[in-house]
């Protein structure tokens, strides 16, 4: 006897999040018993591309990737050459004569850390708000529940209801995709 709708539907959404077997629709088909377009259906309806996207990008990932990016942006204002605001009459060489009358070109002394500074080893508006940015997105990801996590728990939670009460996780399992499906709007 085959699978019920349900059933074979929380089978093939099983199978569909499961990147690990990288299955086709096809495959999801002939492994549940159900018609390949019904497998597209369940996958636009149920939003499960989304779904599997943000399963298949961790946290951790995410979280490395902005303390990587966060880095090269400190490393890039600490490393880059300081500029000071030189005067432009300095910045050019004059003609000269020296006692003999000879011309000769000489570039202007001046000690270029007595002017401003135009571009220095400290963050710009626009870095600095790029750095409070990334570390807020950093802050964000490392406290609050992710749609992995969610899916996780509540997949492990059901495995667990299934062999003691398969009613009630008949029950449970729409609704934690309502759930999810919530999460991920």
């Amino acid at each position: 006897m085959g699978l019920k709708k349900t059933e074979a539907k929380e089978y093939a959404r099983m199978l569909f999040l499961d990147t690990s077997q990288k299955l086709n629709n096809k495959e999801i088909a002939e492994r549940v018993g159900v018609r390949q377009n019904t497998i597209a259906k369940w996958i636009e309806e149920e939003g499960w591309k989304k779904l599997r996207k943000s399963l298949m990008v961790t946290r951790q990932k995410m979280i490395s990737d902005l303390y990587d990016q966060l880095e090269w942006l400190n490393n890039h204002i600490i490393t880059r050459k300081v500029v000071y605001d030189v005067p432009e009459a300095l910045l050019k060489p004059r003609i000269t004569r020296d006692k003999d009358g000879k011309e000769k070109v000489e570039q202007p002394k001046y000690n270029e850390e007595d002017f401003p500074v135009i571009v220095g080893n400290f963050a710009s508006s626009k870095e600095a708000n790029t750095i409070a940015v990334i570390t807020t997105s950093i802050k964000r990801l490392e406290t609050e529940t992710s749609i992995a996590e969610i899916y996780e728990v509540a997949t492990g939670f059901l495995d667990f209801i299934k062999p003691q009460d398969f009613d009630l996780y008949k029950r449970l399992v729409p609704l934690f995709d309502v759930f999810i499906n919530s999460k991920l709007s």
